[in-house]
């Protein structure tokens, strides 16, 4: 029975773990077997006895609770499920891109799985008709897929080899292994800043330990390394080595040799699927192409490719560099599909969308190279991006997780989307599911922290960003999180703590969050240190000198405020950019306004000067993406509202926000361009408060935690308090006024604002803390600081005493 059992599982992908708890259950009725014979064994018939009934009924009772606390929670069942889908792509009439045999995801960098394609259903190419068939597949369960990591090949011993063959190897081998639905492969570069963090920054000669460490966190059961190198007469070499993840113990060692590369890696595949247990079943019908034909035939393109993927994830570098070793790739070979589409990413990424276009083109064209997972990730990504249907895009994305159920990039994509376009619960629910099939999976656990915090739940946020500090104590991200929030609650020194600790890791973005809590706080002689701090450091001067620019407008001296930003505006090209420039003007634009605090209304010769530069600088710029024009029109906008020219102000922010609200471009990019605070402003300016609010209100939703620094440099509650307050929305203004004021309880503007407020409303004593609060941020200030003037004024009246 049991070795029938066993060829069952084999030949009908039944559990193996059922023929396992057969062989238990029958040596755990030999208790009664032995009764039964001893009892029983005569010709004949004999009379059953009680305690004979008794025994036998006592072990089957103990054998069925023995069975169930062993087996309770393992799967006895089928190995795989059923899952269907429609075929069609039912927005714009065309269907999806499913392909025909299923080869899994050839996504080098995460782990993607395949599945095989069991069910019936013939889907149109990329280009066909709409059909509403229905695409049924049976997938693997989780239970039974074996998920290996892989890493990147040594230096054959006797033989020679160049470093992209090294990483050119596993990338085959990655390709090829997942055509096979029971197998998921992690990709080297999957693993590049936990490497680079242990010091492979080139994910090289990486030792038995680091590499067992690694695999567990993701999860893979299983690693795969060896080493590969080629022979005086051309041969290739190959050793592969199968190790299990949990006790390091070598599986199988193979080595193979022959003089096509490719050849050589299809055997070792071949013979690494039975290494792994696959199922014979499953083996004698599995698609298994060669991966030339799932690839690329050409050695130098892969190479190339290898390259390109090592860059992107392993170097500092630029995405021009990524995109140039992808060009010459698929130079190499032109049916390269797999290369266009990562060229045609990256190219996106640079903004040059024709050329990206162009290679996303090519990697349809040539799309039967490409896996089937990946042919939806083109899909997606192409009416995406190009074609501007972010919600057909989702709906590929729904399609592809449906049928390939434990395939991270497409988990990852449809999370993305679910992300930028502001579906949070629904990008909530991939998220965990990304954690359910990766559990050490980083980016994951810190983005659904981030959903909890932009969903209103910080108290949640705080729980799993501070699990993720304490998981992964070298991340720098998990710090300034955890500081983000305990200062959206209103902790600051909690947040000081935690700030201070990403400080001690060097973290970019730590001085300027802990400058931020400083003004905050009323520290502003720390504050001035760390700017000090920032600027002898040498790595951030532009940022440095934006902070002191800053610093000194928080404090009154609004002079040296125009100064420093004077200074940046006059400084070289290659110190301050074209996209700088437009910002430094709208930063300077949004300080300086016309709203009575410097002065009168209609006159602010800097604004006017900072609007001939900005025109001297649109005839002379390079740039000419849709973000670059965006900013333009947003920093001319800030500016034409801070002269009193409003209705050119509306003009511009009219074309901005047109240019932001296509819809290839996602809602939390257009976030960075801060319209709705920009046309908050001009509203205020046109005297059209409920507007204003209203304006404000969206604009202060946008919890991310960079937003928080923005919000430390502009104060959109105050602005907000202010529309309520003209508004005749008092008892909003003053709850708008509180919030502001656990945030930044010493920002002298703010004091100064509820000050007044208070005093107007009769609260004189409460209205005298604020304003003495005011008065000492603004002690440096000078003669001409008209706002200062007026908090004198009203500190006189109030009987404050001014030191």
């Amino acid at each position: 029975m049991f070795e029938l059992m066993k060829w069952s599982a084999e030949q009908y992908l039944i559990s193996p773990h059922l023929a396992r708890a057969l062989l238990l259950a029958l040596l755990l009725l030999l208790p009664a077997v032995l009764v039964v014979t001893y009892r029983h064994g005569r010709p004949g018939l004999d009379r059953w006895t009680v305690a004979e009934q008794w025994t036998i009924a006592g072990n089957v009772t103990a054998a069925a609770l023995i069975l169930a606390f062993v087996f309770g929670g393992v799967e006895l069942g089928s190995m795989v499920r059923t899952v269907q889908t429609s075929a069609a792509d039912t927005v714009g009439g065309k269907s999806v891109s499913v392909g025909s045999a299923s080869v899994g995801s050839a996504s080098v960098g995460s782990a993607s799985v395949g599945s095989a394609s069991v069910g019936s259903a013939s889907v149109e190419d990329d280009e066909g008709g709409d059909t509403s068939e229905k695409v049924v597949r049976q997938v693997p369960k989780k239970e039974f897929r074996r998920r290996v990591a892989l890493f990147y090949f040594d230096r054959m011993e006797s033989a020679r080899a160049d470093t992209a063959l090294l990483r050119a190897v596993p990338a085959a081998l990655h390709a090829d292994l997942e055509q096979d639905s029971f197998v998921s492969t992690y990709s080297p570069v999957g693993f590049a800043d936990e490497l680079r963090q242990r010091g492979y920054n080139e994910g090289l000669g990486v030792p038995l330990g680091l590499r067992r460490e690694v695999a567990q966190k993701t999860g893979a059961e299983y690693m795969l390394a060896g080493s590969v190198g080629r022979t005086g007469d051309g041969r290739v070499r190959l050793r592969t080595r199968l190790r299990e993840t949990e006790t390091g113990d070598l599986v199988a060692e193979r080595h193979f040799e022959s003089k096509d590369l490719f050849g050589t890696v299809d055997q070792a595949s071949t013979k690494l699927k039975e290494d792994l247990g696959l199922p014979e079943g499953h083996l004698d019908t599995a698609t298994d192409l060669p991966v030339t034909e799932v690839f690329t035939p050409s050695v130098s393109a892969a190479k190339r490719y290898a390259q390109g993927r090592y860059l992107q994830h392993f170097v500092d570098t630029t995405d021009q560099s990524v995109a140039r070793k992808y060009r010459r790739a698929t130079r190499s070979d032109t049916t390269f599909a797999l290369g266009y589409q990562l060229e045609g990413r990256a190219l996106w990424r640079l903004g040059k969308r024709e050329q990206a276009r162009r290679a996303l083109e090519g990697a349809r064209r040539h799309s039967y190279r490409l896996s089937e997972s990946d042919k939806y990730q083109q899909k997606a990504l192409r009416l995406y991006r190009l074609e501007g249907r972010p919600e057909a895009a989702l709906e590929v994305c729904e399609r592809w997780t449906s049928l390939h159920p434990y395939d991270l990039d497409g988990w990852r994509l449809k999370a993305n989307l679910q992300w930028s376009f502001f579906r949070y619960e629904q990008a909530l629910v991939s998220y965990r599911q990304i954690l359910d099939l990766a559990p050490e999976s980083r980016s994951a656990e810190i983005s659904i922290a981030r959903v909890l915090l932009r969903t209103g739940r910080p108290e949640k946020a705080l729980q799993r960003a501070t699990s993720y500090a304490e998981s992964y104590p070298r991340d720098e991200e998990g710090p300034l999180l955890v500081g983000t929030i305990h200062w959206k609650l209103g902790q600051l020194g909690q947040a000081e703590s935690a700030f201070r600790r990403a400080r001690r890791m060097d973290a970019q973005d730590a001085r300027p969050y802990l400058l931020a809590l400083h003004q905050a706080r009323g520290e502003f002689g720390q504050a001035r240190s760390t700017i000090e701090e920032e600027a002898a450091s040498g790595q951030a001067s532009l940022r440095a000198e934006i902070h002191r620019s800053h610093h000194h407008w928080l404090r009154g001296r609004i002079g040296r405020s125009q100064e420093s930003l004077d200074s940046l505006w006059a400084a070289e090209p290659e110190t301050t950019a074209e996209t700088q420039r437009y910002f430094l003007a709208m930063r300077a634009c949004d300080h300086y306004r016309t709203s009575g605090e410097n002065r009168p209304s209609g006159e602010n010769p800097f604004a006017t000067e900072l609007i001939r530069r900005l025109g001297i600088l649109r005839g002379e710029t390079t740039q000419n993406t849709p973000g670059y024009k965006a900013g333009a029109q947003a920093a001319l906008a800030s500016c034409k509202t801070a002269s009193g020219e409003l209705t050119e102000a509306e003009k511009h922010l009219e074309r901005a926000t047109r240019l932001v609200e296509r819809p290839d471009i996602p809602p939390t990019y257009r976030l960075s361009f801060n319209l709705d605070y920009l046309w908050g402003r001009l509203r205020e300016a046109q005297d059209r408060p409920q507007d204003a609010a209203a304006r404000y209100e969206k604009y202060i939703e946008d919890s991310s935690p960079r937003a928080l620094l923005l919000r430390a440099l502009r104060l959109p509650r105050l602005r907000l308090a202010l529309s309520y307050q003209k508004a005749g929305r008092p008892g909003e203004a003053e709850t708008t006024y509180r919030k502001a004021l656990a945030l930044h309880p010493a920002y002298p503007r703010l004091n100064y604002h509820y000050a007044r407020f208070l005093n107007d409303r009769g609260r004189g004593e409460d209205a005298r803390k604020h304003l003495r609060q005011a008065l000492e941020g603004w002690a440096p200030s000078g003669p001409d600081f008209r706002l200062g003037q007026k908090a004198e004024a009203l500190a006189d009246s109030l009987g404050v005493g001014i030191t």
